[in-house]
């Protein structure tokens, strides 16, 4: 099966890429899929709130998105104030500005211990990308077929998007400035994908064990999002990157 930092990326490289009518606005239902170490499907229901100056991407109820040993409950795009707001446990949200993640894309992959990879390896890495020209009706939206196929031959990711809905990514769209050689691809063909304001309908993941659909949307309603959906909880503490940076550290002694 396909490892799950190549299933994270193909998710967010491709949460993306509508015509000119009505901008959207209202609430997009996405279910994930993934297999457990049983082999069993388990599924997760995200909920997009889309607003003109805003977007939430939040769990279903309860339910937390976590990547090991962090834990966030939703994450909030304020196009209004141009920065990105993570909510986390303990009600702590990390507040980053575009410029900011820009400024600091170097001292992300030192936190995390990311290296940069050798010419070599930067080539080995790169998947490709192709439109096929393919277009079907998917979940009742005309769909594009765009294939990625991965590096190491292992399978590729089969993704179709539509342009039935006109949505804005807000800042999401903009380019992104001073990111790594490791990164530079992936943040290039993000931006494409953004402008073009496309909605992904369903992903898969074709390989020797057969295909196994891993996103798909589920329903998108247009209607008025009411502002309170689209703001951070009261009793939520804002962190700035300084911050969130000194806690990780006290927490290491």
């Amino acid at each position: 099966m396909i490892r799950t930092f190549t299933l994270w990326t193909l998710f967010i490289c491709t949460i993306l890429s509508t015509s000119t009518q009505a901008q959207f606005n209202g609430v997009l239902d996405i279910q994930l899929y993934s297999k457990n170490d049983a082999g069993i499907t388990d599924t997760s229901l995200i909920h997009m709130y889309v607003t003109p100056e805003r977007i939430l991407v939040q769990g279903d109820e309860e339910e937390s998105i976590k990547s090991g040993n962090y834990e966030a409950s939703g994450l909030l795009i304020r196009q209004d104030q141009r920065d990105f707001v993570l909510m986390m446990g303990k009600n702590q949200a990390l507040q980053l500005s575009k410029s900011e993640i820009e400024g600091f894309f170097s001292m992300i992959s030192a936190i995390f211990g990311i290296e940069e990879p050798t010419p070599q390896e930067l080539a080995e890495s790169k998947s490709s990308v192709v439109v096929t020209g393919r277009v079907e009706n998917i979940n009742g939206y005309p769909s594009k077929e765009i294939r990625i196929t991965d590096a190491d031959g292992s399978g590729y990711a089969t993704i179709w998007t539509t342009t039935k809905l006109d949505m804005d990514w807000g800042l999401l769209k903009e380019p992104w400035l001073n990111s790594p050689d490791w990164l530079r691809a992936a943040t290039d063909r993000l931006t494409i994908e953004f402008q073009s304001k496309s909605v992904p309908v369903l992903m898969t993941w074709t390989s020797d064990e057969g295909t196994f659909t891993f996103y798909e949307l589920i329903r998108a309603e247009r209607s008025a999002v009411a502002k309170a959906m689209v703001e951070l909880p009261s009793n939520y503490k804002l962190l700035g990157l300084s911050d969130w940076i000194m806690l990780q550290m006290m927490q290491q002694y």
